[in-house]
């Protein structure tokens, strides 16, 4: 048995594009299992220095939900706006598909979607993008083929596989107004970004009974209030590529950055790294902080946001919905429903919430620390099936 956190990267595969010279990455941040996990983002201007910060966040979901598995990422310099999207994606895939078919479980990040990374991996001959499970967890074709079928099955506006994250991450707000002893039916919560972790998130909390105040795209954003929360259902039916529509009846449009000066009782960074400077920590009227999106809050502001007894839910909790749902998924000996493996993001999400911020507030120190701590003393099983019982 292994019981640390590697402080670099085992493995770092660099491509250079024979078409059109863009890099990409692949960092696998740890070797000790048989499985890793995480998702590949298209980004103009990513660097490998990202890619290992986020493969290494990976690993830290992993460690504090306790699974057998280490973390991971991929991705390409790239804009994800230009028309040869699909074919950089197919090349970059291409050459990382011994990883694909060995140990590394892909899923999608920024810019990319389910759906579209099957399709290049169907292309490829791979039948899924998460092949790599079904050898390590020694199931056959067909049992595999069962369960990763669910992620395709409908719950509400989506389907099991586009919400999984984002319930993850509303399951961390819940738990941290049950941490603040707030009732969902009287909370209030603002939403930075409507892509899928966004808008899984708001399904979920309107499902909850909560209070969604505030939402702000890339664009703009839309601001309601308590007694007048916004509508969830219609923005999630008129939403497209990660905008909100400009025709809601209910609240007022602003600009994206209206979205940090309005008070309610949780804020939620679910779109791009540094979302919370320091400015921003000192200013913002609210009394916690859940991390959908990695790397949301600058190290030096979390301290400033602990000193004014704002909590915050670190990245590694509240943005490892989609890790903890393939324990659900795959770790159970009967083939579950959509729903059981959403009920089991729900409790270990919000169970692990609780742990983490009780400690914060007991040994007052930061959330983020307490989380490392949890996460360095997780005891590691190399050799052993991820999910469910060794």
């Amino acid at each position: 048995m292994i019981s640390n956190v590697s402080p670099h990267p085992d493995l770092i595969v660099e491509y250079t594009d024979p078409v059109e010279g863009f890099k990409g990455w692949l960092v696998i941040d740890s070797l000790v299992h048989n499985l890793c996990a995480g998702g590949l983002r298209v980004q103009k201007g990513l660097t490998c220095n990202c890619v290992e910060n986020l493969a290494a966040t990976m690993t830290l979901k992993m460690r504090i939900a306790g699974i057998r598995a280490d973390g991971a990422k991929s991705g390409i310099d790239y804009d994800p706006n230009s028309p040869g999207k699909a074919e950089a994606l197919f090349r970059f895939i291409r050459a990382i598909k011994p990883y694909i078919l060995d140990r590394y479980s892909m899923g999608p990040d920024m810019n990319t979607n389910m759906p579209e990374l099957d399709a290049i991996c169907a292309r490829l001959g791979i039948s899924s993008i998460k092949t790599a499970v079904a050898s390590a967890q020694q199931y056959t074709q067909e049992e595999f083929n069962d369960r990763i079928a669910l992620l395709s099955e409908p719950v509400g506006h989506a389907t099991l596989g586009k919400l999984r994250a984002g319930a993850g991450l509303a399951a961390s707000c819940l738990g941290t107004l049950d941490f603040l002893d707030l009732p969902a039916e009287t909370a209030s919560v603002t939403i930075q970004g409507f892509g899928g972790l966004a808008t899984g998130a708001a399904y979920f909390l309107h499902q909850a009974g909560v209070n969604i105040i505030g939402i702000a795209d890339q664009e703009k954003s839309l601001i309601g209030s308590v007694d007048t929360p916004l509508d969830i259902p219609f923005l999630l039916k008129h939403s497209q590529n990660g905008l909100l529509p400009k025709n809601a009846s209910i609240g007022t449009y602003g600009e994206s950055e209206d979205i940090y000066s309005v008070k309610c009782d949780v804020f939620i960074p679910a779109a791009i790294e540094e979302a919370v400077c320091m400015q921003i920590a000192g200013n913002i009227p609210v009394k916690a902080i859940a991390c959908g999106a990695n790397l949301a809050v600058i190290p030096e502001a979390q301290q400033t946001l602990h000193d004014r007894g704002i909590f915050l839910v670190p990245d590694m909790i509240a943005g490892c919905g989609g890790s903890i749902s393939m324990e659900g998924l795959f770790a159970p000996e009967s083939l579950p429903t959509p729903q059981e493996v959403l009920q089991h993001v729900h409790t270990k999400t919000r169970a692990i919430v609780k742990k983490t911020l009780s400690r914060s507030k007991l040994e007052d120190r930061l959330p983020r620390d307490i989380a490392l701590q949890l996460c360095s003393e997780a005891i590691l099983y190399p050799d052993t099936r991820p999910y469910g019982k060794p």
